[in-house]
């Protein structure tokens, strides 16, 4: 039977934790916060905001925002493209095959429909202020894949078949998020030598320690090459994953997003066994290995994250708040319902096994709560100041989805204890 890690929770708690703490500072000691968030822990460090002042070339500013923002949250991203790639590309992966096409063009539709409403919204009321039309679209296309799934199951009930489909399109939804940022991001021109630097990285990684070892072993049962690869461990794609996120940071790219390439490079399981399966504790493929070790790093990162991007003062809220607040409300339910009646009407695509149509409208007003992604995008997207503030305050107020999806799935009977 297919069940979600603890975990998951764990995650939800940590990041609500942090936003708490964060809330509660920065309306109280709103200066004292700030100070806090851009505390500089170096200014002539290899990681960082570019530094012009610096003695050094490769001379940047560190601060605890970039840390934990750019730095550790990169982590957090790699657990979700984890979980992606092996939706994507293992036998029985929820994205995989013909039973691809429900999830995909519903959270194709989830992460358009609500970025189209907030361009459109952010036309009519935040136009003026923005650095240029519709900037930070990306804000509205993800929502949170923890607090999504830890409230959706509050609402329909521990095991109902729509938790595991809300699960699918919130991974999705986030990694079509985080690559829309990437193209979003008000940065400077994207510089080819650090991209090449982290594709060159993962196909590095790919040829010598996954796809040579399996030629060097083919018709040997002993398989020594892939034994030799194994004590070595995590190190080979460590030192990958740190050249990618330096090449991603140089490219001038959300460097959060540096260590997403190698993950296809990483020798993973034969089959796939849910999103954020209990399953796959059991599992010693050295992508699930690395999953196992990230588990309880990635709590503290999503609490120490929220801490220091989440508190903004109640008193910021203005045009750009309800721009998000609306984008999110009316685009995740009708982005949901849109892209799951558009792949019905597909022949042979029908909803997974015991989930109904209503079940939809559920899962997508579930779906508008944001927090992490969302919080992410709004820092690389919009500029520092009020719009930053306002939409942030957007993304808090996210959370009466909670208590309306419960209203309305007690209106139409999709609680199922």
């Amino acid at each position: 039977m297919y069940r979600v890690s603890h975990f998951v929770t764990s995650f939800a708690l940590c990041l609500l934790g942090g936003a708490a703490i964060a809330m509660v500072w920065a309306n109280l000691f709103p200066h004292n916060y700030a100070d806090f968030i851009e505390m500089r822990l170096g200014d002539s460090a290899w990681v960082g905001y570019p530094n012009p002042d610096s003695p050094l070339p490769f001379g940047r500013t560190l601060t605890l925002g970039y840390l934990t923002g750019n730095v550790l949250m990169s982590f957090f991203f790699l657990y979700v493209g984890k979980e992606l790639w092996e939706a994507l590309a293992l036998k029985h992966g929820s994205l995989h095959g013909r039973r691809a096409v429900m999830p995909l063009l519903t959270a194709l539709a989830a992460a358009l429909v609500p970025a189209v409403i907030y361009w459109l919204l952010s036309h009519l009321v935040t136009q003026p202020n923005l650095p240029r039309p519709g900037a930070g679209w990306p804000v509205a296309m993800a929502g949170d894949v923890s607090l999504s799934y830890v409230v959706g199951r509050l609402v329909l009930g521990k095991g109902h078949p729509a938790l595991r489909f809300l699960l699918v399109i919130s991974i999705a939804d986030d990694i079509l998020a985080l690559l829309a940022t990437g193209i979003a991001a008000p940065m400077a021109s994207v510089q080819s030598g650090g991209l090449w630097l982290a594709i060159g990285a993962a196909v590095a990684v790919f040829v010598l320690f996954n796809w040579l070892p399996r030629w060097l072993d083919r018709g040997s049962s002993l398989r020594p090459a892939t034994a030799l690869v194994n004590r070595l461990s995590i190190w080979p794609y460590a030192v990958a994953g740190v050249l990618s996120w330096y090449g991603v940071q140089m490219a001038g790219l959300p460097p959060a997003l540096g260590l997403l390439p190698i993950v296809p490079a990483i020798p993973h399981a034969d089959q796939a066994f849910g999103e954020f399966a209990e399953a796959e504790e059991l599992l010693s493929d050295m992508l699930n290995r690395i999953g196992h070790l990230l588990v309880v790093p990635v709590a503290v990162i999503l609490f120490l994250f929220a801490l220091t991007h989440a508190g903004v003062s109640f008193a910021a809220t203005d045009d750009e708040s309800f721009a998000v607040l609306g984008a999110l409300l009316l685009g995740k339910p009708l982005g949901v319902w849109l892209g799951g009646w558009g792949a019905l009407q597909l022949r042979g695509v029908t909803l997974p096994n015991g989930m109904l149509r209503e079940d939809l409208v559920v899962v997508g007003i579930v779906a508008a709560i944001g927090m992490a992604v969302p919080l992410f995008a709004v820092g690389a997207t919009l500029p520092l100041g009020s719009l930053q503030a306002g939409a942030k305050v957007g993304l808090v107020f996210s959370a009466v989805a909670a208590p309306l999806a419960l209203a309305v799935a007690r209106t139409i009977g999709a609680v199922r204890r």
